[in-house]
């Protein structure tokens, strides 16, 4: 007898896969069943690698402190390990096991680089792994820590047990992906392309990977990375002319049009659209709502279209608002370097997530005319690409849903689209097929508080971790076949 999403799939060649998606609204989920031997090997050392990595201040620098203990246990396992700095400091690891040649390299990609914590208010350590309520704590658990432990222990448990490989399985733990790639794999891509030549490749992003309930009570749903939003920011700047703060003159401050300026950027938004990218995103995402989010959601996946009444309820909701529309936000400021001292500029960076059809001038020139003050000026700062989205159908998208299904019965397995970015735009510009399947199980509610990437209290659940990578592991087996 056909299950219920087996079902679903068979209507969803005649309709669209987003309306297709609506029809999920209860499904008997089932746990994965018991992890055999080499698994539980994995899952141990997945979490002891993960503590010895978040242990370790990788900040916008120090990943070669963080991976010369796995450079060493690579090498005394037998697996053919290269470590190359793009700067001091800046350590990135590719080892290779082969295969038999049959088909074209597998590429296991995670960055060791994590966002800073200093000044959020942590409740635990955050370069500490603590367990704590059925969760992990602790700066990088999410991202990429958690990952990057994972494919390190896969890896290692393939050499032990001599899997049959018909793929070359290359690992890259690299450098410098949070601040854009540059120390890392944009490195390796430009200087050692040889390393990372694969067919496909997994890694945390483009909206790939598992999400639990909010109860943590079972896999909700699985999302296989795609694609992402592009990743820009802008200088949006103020001119003054400085002195001394005991005669000050307004006029003269740069500080309050900067503000000015960004209350108007603040209360504006980009106009709300659907394309067919998010769209199974968005109607997976309102099988879990309650109303009146999830009927804003289900008309906006239905028509394909978002009208005004619903994009009041989106524009509320941090996920939702993230599915329709192209987002800015100041995120710093800069202004005197004393107290005392009145600045002669003031600047600030506001970043944005470009929805596929926005472009870096179209969006500056939006910034522009909803700022209307040409003594602000407004400009791009680098510029990182355009990430290659991948096809939805083949044989990554089709391991995803067999290992799922194997894993978790009914579970929706969604086209995904992330809203983040990740340095898989490099290696998607050469050709290689990189999918995101990130094995870090987190929830929408998590979500929202904050409590994932780059927030405080980042946080993965225990249990849910575990299973993600035996879900990982079994994924890389299935690509070996």
């Amino acid at each position: 007898m056909a299950s219920l999403w087996q079902s679903l799939i068979v209507v969803g060649r005649a309709l669209p896969r987003a309306v297709a998606l609506l029809l999920v609204a209860t499904v008997a989920f089932a746990d994965a069943p018991p992890p055999t031997e080499p698994e539980q090997r994995i899952i141990q050392e997945a979490r002891r690698l993960q503590a010895q990595l978040v242990a370790v201040d990788t900040v916008a620098g120090n990943e070669t402190t963080a991976l010369r203990p796995l450079v060493e246990l690579f090498r005394a396992s037998g697996i053919p390990t290269v470590f190359l700095e793009s700067a001091p400091g800046r350590g990135n690891l590719v080892a290779r096991i082969k295969g038999d040649g049959s088909k074209r390299p597998l590429l296991l990609l995670a960055h060791i680089d994590v966002v800073p914590a200093a000044d959020q208010p942590w409740t635990v350590p955050p370069f500490r792994l603590t367990e704590k309520d059925g969760y992990l704590y602790g700066r990088g658990v999410n991202d990429d820590k958690g990952m990057a432990a994972a494919i390190a222990a896969i890896v290692l448990e393939a050499k032990r047990s001599k899997t049959p490989l018909t793929r070359d399985l290359i690992v890259a733990l690299t450098a410098g992906e949070e601040t854009g790639g540059g120390a890392g794999v944009g490195w390796l891509v430009e200087y050692h392309p040889e390393l990372l030549d694969a067919e496909i490749g997994l890694n945390e992003g483009a909206g790939g990977g598992l999400t639990v309930s909010d109860d943590l009570s079972h896999i909700q749903e699985v999302d296989i990375g795609l694609g992402h939003k592009t990743y820009q920011s802008y200088s949006v700047v103020a001119q003054g002319r400085g002195g001394h703060s005991s005669e000050p003159r307004a006029d003269l401050n740069p500080i309050y049009p900067l503000a000015v300026a960004l209350q108007r950027i603040g209360a504006f938004a980009f106009p709300p659209r659907v394309i067919p990218a998010t769209r199974p995103g968005i109607a997976a995402l309102a099988a879990t709502e309650k109303p009146p989010l999830a009927d804003a959601l289900r008309r906006t996946a239905e028509s394909g279209t978002v009208s005004a009444a619903d994009d009041a309820v989106l524009s509320r909701d941090s996920i939702a608002n993230a599915y329709v529309r192209t987002t800015c936000v100041a995120t710093m400021l800069k202004g005197s370097t004393q107290e005392n001292v009145l600045p002669d500029s003031a600047e600030a960076i506001v970043q944005c997530r470009l929805l596929p059809g926005d472009t870096t001038e179209s969006v500056r020139e939006a910034l522009v005319r909803v700022v209307g003050d040409a003594k602000v000026e407004i400009a791009p700062t680098k510029t990182f690409g355009v990430r290659v989205p991948m096809p939805a159908e083949g044989e990554v998208p089709d391991a995803i849903r067999r290992v799922s299904h194997r894993f978790w019965k009914d579970v929706p397995v969604v086209e995904g689209f992330g809203f983040g970015s990740d340095d898989g735009v490099y290696l998607a510009a050469r050709g290689v097929h990189v999918y995101g399947a990130n094995p870090n199980p987190t929830s929408n509610e998590d979500d929202r508080l904050g409590f994932v990437a780059h927030g405080p209290n980042e946080r993965v659940s225990a249990r849910w971790y575990a299973e993600g990578v035996r879900w990982l592991n079994s994924l890389v087996l299935e690509l070996e076949r």
